[in-house]
């Protein structure tokens, strides 16, 4: 049974045989020429080879020799490939929209990552991204592929809701059902959050070392300042090349230690909205690679058989001197540990070596600071004697008991100590709102050389005050420091100061009491009016029936124009914005038939009471009007 070459499989079909022809009537080179007889038309036959096709020679002529060919097998009508050209892709694609934390609100000028992800039968040609119904951007398909995803970064610039939708093209002009996600965009009410990256552990350090402090802080809109606090001080600051802030921001300080001792250190950031948090304190201890200095001495050189040697030695070191030792003949005899080995740079001790035999004996004392090292004094000679002059001197005797001095004939005189110090606290900035800092000064005077200073506080909710900030002031008997110190929370603050000096003498402030206020409330935006309902506004010309939809200060909606003449044309509001006293929208009739070219832009003037928009348009032909809508009764 014949059958007809469906329309689709002709087009190729007449290609093959018209090439199969062509190569056929080329001539050998020995052949005769062919005469020009038209080939016959061939039917096809499904599942029937095409017949071989030879040359026809003239009467008379010898034949050439044939050409021998294999029989061309032609496939059947359902195994030919058809032209995909022809197929209409009629099928739309598929689009998801992904955000990292979609219940989390969204501060005002936060920059957004959005992920979207598209997939069609054929080729994904671009994305769109609208927010509020208001095309926010859109990218085209480097190579159109089968499955195309784009990350777009969209910026928080108003407050409220947005609903933001993503939609995908193929390379057909099929567009996909919009994928959507609404996110609230409220004030930034989130302050960057901080850590020091390095240095990390236990943390020694050499004074005059430079030292890499490292750090990075986040913010949900950006950072815009990092600085650097060593015991609450102000060291130095870095920002950002881009004035607006970044986050995450790194950044690598150096910083040179100039005194001894324990260092506490903090890294606060800001963002754009003036909104600051530290760091976890990080604790660095500084020593001086200098060993301490020692000097000792015995009253007497000579003493007798059953006497104690007594020896007064005294230790100095940057680093704080932890124990002094005496030794006897190259044996140790006594020792003595400070108390306060970091706190105590000047160590004081009396050690004593009893039951020494007769004869002569050499002595020295040792020193060793916090870090391990060092320092003995000369060796020094004692002799002992049997029946030497008795020694009268107060011995050493047991940690819990004093041994009472023997009678003299005249009072040893009292030493008199210096009074102990002093310390002043004053806050410098009343009142103090949040998130400022509050400005302590404090000022320190001492007879004697001063020591260190420290600062305690107790805000609301705690139980008890804590230690906020140390300084060293040593060498100085007059000192007056500023601190900036950023209170938890508002509610009353409870401070007290500490200063102790080179003898072990400590005094305490006056306790400070001041009240820290919370940050006043945001000015609250004025109500934006709701402006959904229908508006008409009439003329001689024609009745206009405006239905609007709001979106916080957005407006779309659909609009009726019936004009004098009977005829009525439907358009839709595709952008209006409104504010407190103006109203902007304008009018498209693409989908109506009768009036495809047809615009209108309205420029309103709004009034609450009554509701009233006073409004001047143009169409497409620039030709202007005026209309006053006032809200359809219902």
């Amino acid at each position: 049974m014949r059958k007809q070459i469906p329309a689709p499989l002709r087009l190729p079909f007449l290609l093959f045989i018209f090439c199969f022809l062509l190569f056929g009537c080329v001539p050998s080179p020995t052949a005769t020429p062919p005469r020009q007889t038209p080939f016959p038309t061939l039917p096809f036959v499904e599942g029937t080879a095409t017949p071989e096709l030879g040359a026809t020679n003239a009467p008379g002529t010898p034949l050439a020799p044939a050409q021998t060919r294999a029989p061309i097998q032609v496939a059947t009508a359902v195994s030919i490939p058809t032209n995909s050209a022809l197929i209409v892709d009629s099928l739309a694609p598929l689009v998801q929209v992904t955000i990292q934390d979609p219940e989390l609100p969204v501060s005002l000028g936060q920059t957004v990552p959005l992920n979207v992800l598209a997939a069609d039968d054929n080729s994904i040609a671009r994305l769109e991204l609208y927010d509020n119904d208001v095309l926010s951007a859109q990218v085209g398909a480097i190579t159109p592929s089968p499955v195309y995803s784009n990350q777009f970064l969209w910026k928080a610039n108003s407050l409220g809701k947005h609903n933001l939708r993503a939609v995908a093209y193929d390379v057909s002009g099929n567009a996909s059902a919009a994928a959507q996600i609404d996110l609230n965009v409220i004030n930034n009410n989130r302050a960057p959050t901080i850590m020091i990256t390095f240095p990390s552990g236990n943390k020694d350090a050499e004074l005059g070392a430079p030292i890499m402090i490292q750090g990075v802080a986040t913010d949900d809109v950006a950072v815009t300042r990092m600085e650097l606090r060593v015991d609450n001080q102000l060291v130095t600051f870095v920002t950002p090349e881009q004035a607006e802030g970044v986050t995450p921001f790194s950044v690598a300080i150096p910083w040179t230690p100039k005194t001894t001792g324990p260092h506490s250190l903090v890294l606060r950031a800001y963002d754009n909205q003036n909104q600051s948090d530290d760091s976890l304190p990080y604790t660095i201890r500084v020593f001086d690679n200098q060993a301490p200095v020692v000097t000792a001495q015995s009253e007497y050189t000579t003493i007798a058989l059953g006497e104690i040697l007594v020896v007064n030695a005294l230790a100095l070191a940057n680093n704080g001197v932890a124990r002094l030792e005496l030794f006897v003949d190259e044996h140790l005899v006594d020792a003595k540990n400070s108390s306060a080995p970091l706190q105590q740079t000047s160590f004081q001790a009396t050690l004593t070596a009893p039951d020494l035999t007769s004869g002569a004996h050499t002595f020295f004392v040792r020193a060793h600071d916090v870090k391990g090292q060092t320092t003995d004094t000369a060796r020094a000679t004692i002799n002992v004697q049997e029946g030497a002059p008795r020694i009268l001197h107060e011995t050493r005797a047991e940690e819990t008991t004093r041994t009472p001095l023997p009678p003299t004939a005249t009072a040893t005189p009292q030493i008199n100590l210096p009074g102990p110090p002093t310390i002043e606290l004053t806050l410098l900035n009343a009142p103090v709102i949040l998130p400022n800092t509050a400005k302590i000064q404090l000022v320190a005077r001492g007879s004697s050389e001063l020591d260190r200073v420290e600062l305690w506080a107790r805000a609301p909710g705690e139980p008890s005050a804590r230690l906020v900030a140390e300084e060293n002031v040593q060498g100085a008997t007059d000192k007056t420091l500023t601190y900036d110190w950023s209170a938890p929370r508002a509610g009353v603050i409870e401070m007290s100061a500490r200063v102790m000096d080179n003898l072990n003498q400590a005094s305490d402030s006056a306790p400070l009491i001041f009240s820290v206020q919370a940050p006043p409330a945001p000015t609250p935006e004025p109500a934006i009016f709701n402006f959904v309902q229908t508006w008409y506004a009439e003329s001689p010309a024609a009745r206009y029936e405006a239905t609007f939809a709001q979106f916080g200060r957005a407006l779309r909606g659909t609009f009726l124009e019936r004009r004098a003449d009977g005829k009525i044309f439907n358009g839709s509001i595709v952008s209006g914005a409104v504010n407190e006293k103006n109203v902007l929208f304008a009018v498209d009739f693409s989908g109506d038939a009768g009036a495809s070219q047809h615009q209108l832009l309205f420029e309103c003037g709004f009034n609450a009471r009554p509701p009233v928009l006073t409004c001047n348009y143009a169409n497409e032909n620039n030709e202007r009007g005026s209309a006053v809508f006032q809200p359809l009764a219902p």
